[in-house]
């Protein structure tokens, strides 16, 4: 694998995908290929709790798509003379490829924006289930209608389930990203930090991979499914996953753990001392 396009790492259960480099601040298709194998890779991997995704140039988490291999593929498009009628089937991409793994798999995914997120590079993170942005004089968000073009990856469906139908038509709408301060404001990112947002997104993995990975998994598939499964067959699949889980020996030995503490304090929340990844 190309260093420049992406590297990984594992370390303590959680996987560290970092985006590009100082030479390739841009996503393109060896990116996305890259990228949707690491994420199919760790999926399957049962020794990965969560995944945390990064940029690897200063400044940048991925800037937003090649133009230039747009325009090149655009050319050659329509040198072919094909048409793309409204009901066309949909066929995803490589980048589509990557954002479903990335919603699908059974593990958080946190991008950690450490720089410009636009246009792709916004869309990528988006799909991923957290997002935490480090403070900086960079933007985060959609520029499509300078281009004459629409968010192409996914950004006019998933950023009205985000923040909302009307707050989403006013930001991609008029074109205008967003600093990370106004980000984490409007909904677009979850937090912005001071200080790096790989330590940050790192402190909230160990965090998640102290769970048992059923439960993690459990409340992801829930949560995303959500908006798109009616009430009453949602709350029947919550109530059947809370049970199977009520009766898992990691669920009983943290209840137990807990219930044998006693606490009464009104200002102490429920703690259980985390056990190592092999108990659970």
């Amino acid at each position: 694998m190309n260093a420049d396009v992406l590297t990984t790492r594992v370390a303590d259960g959680i996987a560290i995908i970092t985006l590009g480099s100082a030479r390739r601040i841009y996503f393109d298709e060896e990116m996305g290929d890259a990228l949707t194998a690491a994420l199919d890779g760790f999926a399957g991997d049962a020794n990965v709790r969560v995944v945390v995704v990064t940029g690897g140039a200063a400044g940048y988490f991925i800037r937003h798509y090649s133009i230039a291999v747009l325009i090149r593929l655009a050319e050659s498009l329509r040198a072919s003379g094909r048409e793309w009628p409204e009901n066309a089937t949909y066929n995803g991409g490589f980048v589509d490829k990557a954002i479903a793994l990335c919603e699908s798999m059974p593990k958080p995914v946190i991008a950690a924006i450490s720089g410009t997120a636009l246009a792709g590079g916004f869309e990528f993170a988006l799909s991923c289930d957290l997002r935490i942005a480090e403070d900086g004089d960079y933007l985060i968000g959609f520029l499509e209608p300078h281009l004459g073009l629409v968010p192409g990856a996914g950004g006019t469906q998933r950023l009205p389930r985000t923040i909302g139908t009307p707050a989403a038509l006013m930001y991609i709408l008029m074109g205008d990203p967003l600093t990370p301060r106004e980000a984490e404001r409007k909904g677009l990112v979850h937090e912005t930090v001071s200080g790096k947002a790989l330590d940050r997104a790192m402190e909230i993995a160990r965090r998640l991979s102290s769970y048992p990975p059923e439960s993690v998994a459990y409340i992801k598939r829930l949560v995303r499914n959500a908006t798109e499964t009616p009430l009453a067959q949602g709350l029947a699949l919550e109530r059947n996953l809370f049970l199977k889980l009520c009766i898992s020996e990691p669920a009983l030995a943290r209840m137990r753990a807990y219930e044998e503490e006693h606490i009464t304090s009104p200002s102490r929340a429920i703690v259980v001392q985390a056990r190592s990844a092999s108990h659970d």
